[in-house]
């Protein structure tokens, strides 16, 4: 059997890989996008429920992209940012009119946001969907990198001449690189959910800093808040026990009244916090990002 060849192959086809493709639409390039799991944003863990803000200037590039149309019926505009210390009198206040822009930034599931990427790459003349599949192994060789893919039981060669590693923090090709990473664990989880506050909160992004962690609630459909609740390590299992009642209440005790009463939150997820920056980011042909 003949070894494929393509010009670029991205291995990881998360928001970051996806939206790579996107980009280099229309440029006479054969691409490959291998990724672990069904293309849809069911399936993929990149994209679950979690909000994501999106800065002015993102949305500029999926304009670029021709991806913002469809997205933009998805997002909840960031009017006004509010930010406070727990604690202190005083706060700061941004507005999307002083900035001369439409929003500040703009909240989306990741979930909305998949579902809007991967219905675009299909459309896209030479880019072949490899997936699920998974890269078992690779060769960075001066000219080209030959690499082994697996995809239901059957091991197939190709080669290219870029091959991009957008994988995500457990990236395998920076691993099989051994590239040098500077690492941080801050001790800290942020804690997701969404809650429904009893006033309107007006297209207001709201950050409060305590003594635990930042406090974040981001403006979304009908009046919900994402909430991004950071907190210690040790203070993670505690507060994920807490019934509906109970966490209500210790948010409404971290954040305030400002938006009135907490009366309903959805289900919480925590995720720990840390910094992972890969001192090298392109070694030969490949590159991580």
């Amino acid at each position: 059997m003949s070894t494929q060849h393509f010009d670029l192959v991205i291995v990881g086809g998360g928001m970051v890989g996806a939206s790579l493709a996107i980009a280099l639409a229309g440029r006479g390039l054969r691409m490959a996008l291998i990724e672990a799991y069904q293309p849809d944003a069911e399936s993929q863990p990149s994209y679950d429920d979690r909000a994501i803000a999106l800065a002015y200037g993102t949305r500029r590039i999926f304009e670029a992209l021709d991806v913002w149309p469809r997205l933009a019926e998805a997002t909840t505009p960031i009017r006004d940012i509010h930010v406070s210390d727990r604690g202190h009198f005083g706060f700061t206040r941004l507005a999307a009119g002083e900035e001369g822009v439409p929003a500040l930034g703009y909240v989306v599931t990741a979930r909305n946001l998949g579902r809007v990427l991967l219905e675009r790459l299909p459309q896209i003349d030479g880019l072949d969907i490899i997936a699920p599949a998974s890269l078992l192994s690779f060769e960075n060789d001066e000219d080209i990198v030959r690499l082994d893919v697996e995809r239901d039981g059957v091991v197939t060669t190709m080669s290219t001449r870029l091959l991009v590693g957008a994988d995500g923090i457990n990236s395998t090709i920076r691993e099989q690189l051994d590239l040098p990473v500077s690492r941080w664990a801050y001790g800290q989880s942020a804690i997701v959910t969404n809650i429904t506050p009893s006033r309107p909160h007006r297209n207001v992004a709201y950050e409060r800093f305590t003594d635990t962690g930042p406090v974040a609630l981001l403006p979304m459909s009908e009046d919900r808040c994402a909430v991004v609740w950071t907190v210690r390590d040790e203070q993670v299992d505690e507060v994920l026990a807490l019934d509906d009642a109970a966490f209500l209440a210790a948010f409404q005790q971290r954040f305030g009244y400002r938006l009135g009463n907490f009366l309903r939150t959805g289900r919480r997820a925590a995720y720990p916090l840390q910094l992972l920056r890969a001192r090298e980011s392109v070694r030969g042909r490949v590159a991580v990002i």
